[in-house]
C-alpha cells in the first residue's frame, strides 16, 4: 500500500504532461526592429493525428518597448489547405500602464494562447505571422516563437 501511495503522485504528474511537437524561434531582428515586410513563416509537420493540441505564441521585447499593443495577423494553414485567419492584439500593458509581460533583466516575455484543444490531423502545417504595426517596423523586438503541444 505504501508503494502505491508513493507512485500515485508520480503517475498523475506524467499523465498530465504535454508533449512539444514543434517549436521555433525567430531572433533575427536587426537593431531589434521587426520590419513590416518581414513575415515570419513557421513550417512543421505532424507525424500522426493529434486529438487535442495547443498553439502558443511567445513575444520577447525590451523592458520599455514604448507601445502597449502589438497588432498581428496570423494565418494557420492546415494540411488540407484550409486556413484560419486571426487578427491578434498582444496587450503588453494593463489599463494602469503596468507591464503584463514577465520581465527579467533587459528582456520581457509575453505568452499568448493562439488555439487550445484543437484536433490536428497528420500532415504539413504553416503558420504565417505578420506585424501590423502602423509604422514601417515594430521597434524593440528581441524574438518571437511558436510552440505546438500535444495535450494528451
Amino acid at each position: 500500500m505504501k508503494k502505491f501511495v508513493f507512485l500515485l503522485p508520480l503517475l498523475l504528474l506524467f499523465s498530465c504532461n504535454k508533449t512539444v511537437m514543434f517549436t521555433k524561434t525567430f531572433d533575427d531582428f536587426a537593431d531589434n526592429r521587426w520590419q513590416k515586410t518581414d513575415i515570419k513563416v513557421f513550417d512543421f509537420e505532424i507525424e500522426k493525428d493529434v486529438e487535442s493540441a495547443s498553439i502558443t505564441l511567445t513575444f520577447l521585447h525590451t523592458v520599455d518597448p514604448q507601445y502597449t499593443l502589438v497588432p498581428l495577423h496570423l494565418t494557420l494553414v492546415y494540411p488540407d489547405a484550409n486556413k484560419d485567419n486571426m487578427y491578434l492584439n498582444l496587450q503588453l500593458k494593463d489599463s494602469s500602464g503596468n507591464s503584463i509581460s514577465d520581465c527579467s533583466g533587459d528582456s520581457c516575455e509575453l505568452q499568448m494562447s493562439i488555439r487550445e484543444a484543437i484536433p490536428m490531423p497528420a500532415g504539413k502545417y504553416t503558420i504565417e505571422l505578420e506585424n501590423r504595426f502602423e509604422q514601417g517596423y515594430l521597434p524593440n523586438v528581441q524574438s518571437i516563437s511558436i510552440n505546438v503541444e500535444n495535450n494528451n
